[in-house]
């Protein structure tokens, strides 16, 4: 039983116990394992009739002895019962009788019973008082639990409906339009306020043809429908979904999906600047720690919950963020990108909502919207929104909890529908009990976390990352190079990378562009790298018990490091630029006990 229901109880079987009027008589709800909730009772009793157990008590036959409400909750139905053994042993003539309480899908979910003295009631009587208590609980019961399944499904559509350039119409089951989205708006040319509340068949004037399709629970997929409106006819192709319960299969509204090929030409043509390029395909690594963040954002991508993506600068926070837009019902809306530690402190607002003209000294006549009207039916993705000033940050509160926006210098409230994705570079936990990040905003940005690892603990990547870059600046700068030294690839892996990502493709993209031959040497990587490489272009060997040169590299490292360290793990860790998990997976892979190493 949820709160909501238990309050609404509570004054329903308040009125019973007044109905009864006998100060001997208690009433208690118990759930659906008999544990008692809530009792009421007469302080006035007589000893004899004085109910012996509390709240948190259990009825079951085990604990209380044989009872009415044990047997209501057995047998699933009503139950009068006379005399007691074990602890209700002392309600000497008493009657009991109970009925068990079932939600809107007939499972049992509680139980009342009555406990009172034989001769001050009537059976006849405590009957039907009990029915229509029951009646009155079940009846709300069911309103409760009908309106969640509506409330879920339809809060689930509002995740999926948003499809931009799309057209969605959602209605009830009277087939009453409750909610359009933009794309709705633009192809019809009508607003909000002229479509929501009509009759789908007469906004879109089709006579009774969705009526008809809901009464026989009919569907449609991609049908190309021509839509007599005032302004000319609208020519579509048309999807049409059923609404159902969790549990009750009867329709209970429709989803319209709309697709106007003028409009999404339109769309297309005017959202092109603000688009997401890249998907999770081009995230490259085969390390556990990678591919459990892709994971993670592939989740994320079919949620529409808020994310926040974590990790060292130059980790790819951005590339994890427009995949998640482009594998998101939001793929076909803009993906607008903001640096919010760049943003002037003063502007911050004028930037990410917009002014009207005349705003303040230097705005524009015309005023300008900001950013999340720019994002609007897709993603915003605030970059290094760690650094936002906390003077600022409560604005973008609000703009979380209420989804609309005001224009600097302006009072008209905006609706938006915008998906937040926020990254960092931070370490914005720790910020937020050093008071210098928002615990509230932090908490509404924080409902999908993804943190990205760094390059040095993914280290089985920097190879794989390398000859990517390597091909990728070989064709852009037109250069033939093909391959890279052993030495290069030893330096590559003991490098620690502070940079990352961002770092190993400017050093690769150095490396193509001042090589002189078809392979990247020691000679043309930057000083502190070249110090990292023991062999020489001419000095390259496969080890005698053939294991590859690069990871008998690795294993002399680690080696070397634990040497160094005396067989610490943190230290050595530290030390490499590996994670911990790293340098186990490692010493586990190479055979290597680094308690030999210990002093």
């Amino acid at each position: 039983m949820n709160q909501q229901f238990l309050s609404i109880a509570s004054t329903i079987i308040k009125n019973m116990y007044q109905i009864i009027m006998d100060i001997n008589t208690s009433i208690v709800l118990t759930d659906k394992k008999g544990i008692i909730i809530e009792i009421w009772n007469n302080v006035a009793v007589l000893p004899e009739y004085r109910f012996p157990l509390s709240t948190g008590d259990s009825l079951h036959q085990n604990q209380a002895g044989l009872n009415a409400v044990f047997q209501a909750l057995e047998l699933d139905q009503y139950v009068e019962w006379h005399g007691f053994a074990g602890i209700l042993n002392r309600l000497s003539d008493t009657y009991n009788v109970a009925s068990p309480i079932h939600n809107a899908y007939d499972e049992i979910i509680g139980c009342i019973g009555i406990f009172g003295p034989q001769k001050s009631q009537k059976p006849e009587f405590v009957r039907g008082v009990m029915k229509i208590t029951i009646d009155a609980l079940e009846g709300q019961q069911k309103a409760i639990e009908f309106k969640g399944d509506y409330d879920k499904v339809y809060n689930q559509l509002l995740g999926t409906m948003e499809t931009i350039p799309i057209g969605t119409i959602v209605t009830d089951r009277k087939l009453t339009i409750i909610h359009v989205n933009d794309a709705i708006l633009k192809i019809f040319n009508n607003a909000i306020k002229d479509i929501v509340g009509q009759k789908l068949d007469e906004f879109l004037h089709t006579g009774t043809y969705f009526q008809a399709m809901i009464e026989e629970g009919k569907t449609m997929l991609d049908e190309e429908m021509t839509f007599p409106m005032p302004d000319g006819d609208v020519k579509c192709e048309v999807i049409v979904s059923l609404v159902k319960g969790v549990h009750n299969e009867s329709p209970q509204g429709l989803v319209i999906k709309i697709k106007n090929t003028k409009y999404m030409y339109k769309f297309k043509k005017s959202r092109d600047e603000k688009k997401a390029d890249y998907s999770f395909d081009d995230i490259a690594g085969n390390s556990i720690e990678l591919q459990e963040s892709i994971r993670l954002g592939k989740i994320a991508a079919r949620s529409t919950s808020n994310v926040l993506i974590t990790g060292e600068s130059g980790t790819g926070k951005e590339l994890f963020a427009q995949s998640i837009h482009n594998h998101s019902v939001r793929r076909e809306g803009p993906f607008v990108a903001v640096n919010c530690g760049a943003l002037p402190a003063g502007l911050i607002e004028s930037e990410l909502f917009g002014y009207e003209g005349g705003a303040f000294t230097g705005a524009s006549k015309e005023g300008k919207i900001g950013k999340f009207e720019c994002a609007n039916g897709g993603t915003i993705f605030l970059d290094e929104i760690g650094d936002m000033p906390m003077s600022e940050q409560i604005s973008l509160l609000r703009v979380l909890q209420n989804k609309e926006i005001v224009r600097v210098g302006g009072d008209r409230t905006i609706k938006i529908n915008v998906r937040v994705i926020a990254a960092t570079n931070r370490d914005i936990e720790k910020d937020v009990l050093n008071n210098k990040f928002r615990r509230d905003l932090f908490y509404r940005l924080n409902v999908f976390s993804i943190r990205i690892p760094s390059l040095n603990e993914r280290i089985e990547d920097v190879l794989l990352l390398s000859e990517l870059f390597m091909k990728r600046y070989s064709l852009k700068l037109n250069k033939e190079v093909t391959g890279m030294d052993d030495s290069v690839k030893q330096a590559l892996l003991c490098h620690t990378w502070s940079g990352n990502i961002r770092e190993l493709e400017n050093i690769i993209e150095r490396a193509v562009n001042i090589a002189r031959y078809s392979k990247i040497t020691a000679d043309d990587l930057p000083e502190n790298l070249k110090a990292l490489c023991p062999f020489n272009s001419q000095n390259h060997t496969t080890p005698s018990d053939g294991i590859p040169l690069i990871q008998e590299m690795e294993k002399m490292a680690i080696i070397k490091g634990l040497q160094k360290c005396h067989g610490n793990i943190s230290k050595t860790s530290e030390l490499l630029g590996l994670g911990r998990r790293s340098i186990y997976r490692r010493l586990n892979q190479y055979g290597i006990n680094h308690l030999h190493f210990k002093k």
